[in-house]
């Protein structure tokens, strides 16, 4: 068996770090849901970054809103029919993010996860988002202010992998703030999300993942692993481990502010128009 056809066979399953991610967004989905009244959110851009995409907006289908996912990983769907949401969502293909041809102020709530630090064009892109939006912007973004971010950019440089996480300097919460203000967005709420204790570094598994699925040498992309993710059994069930309520309560109660940021993994940026 040759090694294409081995990796083709092989899945990648998400690591407990990642299921608790997930679990985390899913949390702050619903508060957000309730707290704002939401009923229609966009998704955009909706791909993965290490992880299978277009689930990151799960919680606000679960919550009852009415979702967009915009440019989606389209063989991830099925999270949303295994869960009996496949009503509560919606795509658009092949779009540019900074130019959608979506009416003026469709949705309640424009989001993304993380994604959006990888674009151009990030001023421009919050434009878009705004005016798309009849209300609330809200951005979800990786954290380098915590241990785990300069280990990452070490192993990037030991192992010659291009840097593939976006412009680093969005990933700074005062910028991202910052950047809201420059596009007429009103701050309403900002905090640290996803603090398990333990920092957010590039382990053995994400080495793997960059060798496996990361550019070649001809800075190609190489095929996208067959994702397999234990969250959405947990919330089929609705059966969660101890350890993960347990932590995601601490997690969602002192989500707001700057109190945990030097170990969260993500931090949120709400605006209002």
């Amino acid at each position: 068996m040759d090694i294409n056809t081995l990796e083709k066979k092989r899945k990648e399953v998400e690591v407990f770090g990642v299921t608790y991610d997930r679990y985390v967004l899913f949390q702050h989905h619903q508060i957000l849901t309730r707290e704002l009244g939401l009923k229609k959110v966009v998704d955009m851009p909706s791909h993965g970054a290490k992880a299978a995409g277009s689930l990151y907006s799960i919680g606000f289908g679960n919550a009852g809103c009415d979702v967009t996912l915009v440019n989606p990983e389209i063989e991830m769907m099925y999270g949303w029919e295994n869960l009996n949401l496949q009503d509560k969502v919606s795509t658009i293909n092949n779009v540019d993010v900074c130019k959608t041809g979506i009416p003026d102020n469709t949705f309640d709530l424009a989001y993304n996860f993380v994604t959006w630090t990888e674009l151009e064009d990030p001023l421009r892109y919050l434009k878009e988002m705004k005016r798309i939006s009849n209300k609330y912007v809200l951005l979800v973004t990786c954290n380098n202010f915590q241990p785990g971010y300069p280990w990452h950019r070490f192993l990037h440089e030991i192992f010659g992998f291009e840097w593939n996480h976006g412009k680093v300097e969005y990933n700074h919460i005062t910028r991202v703030k910052k950047l809201f203000k420059q596009t007429g967005l009103d701050v309403v709420e900002y905090g640290a999300i996803d603090t398990p204790g333990w920092p957010d570094p590039s382990g053995p598994r994400d080495v793997r993942l960059h060798r496996r699925f990361g550019k070649g040498k001809d800075e190609v992309p190489k095929k996208k692993p067959d994702w397999e993710v234990p969250f959405l059994e947990y919330v089929r069930t609705g059966n969660y481990p101890g350890w993960m309520k347990a932590l995601g309560k601490w997690d969602m109660t002192f989500r707001k502010g700057l109190f945990k940021l030097p170990m969260s993994h993500l931090f949120y940026v709400l605006g209002r128009k």
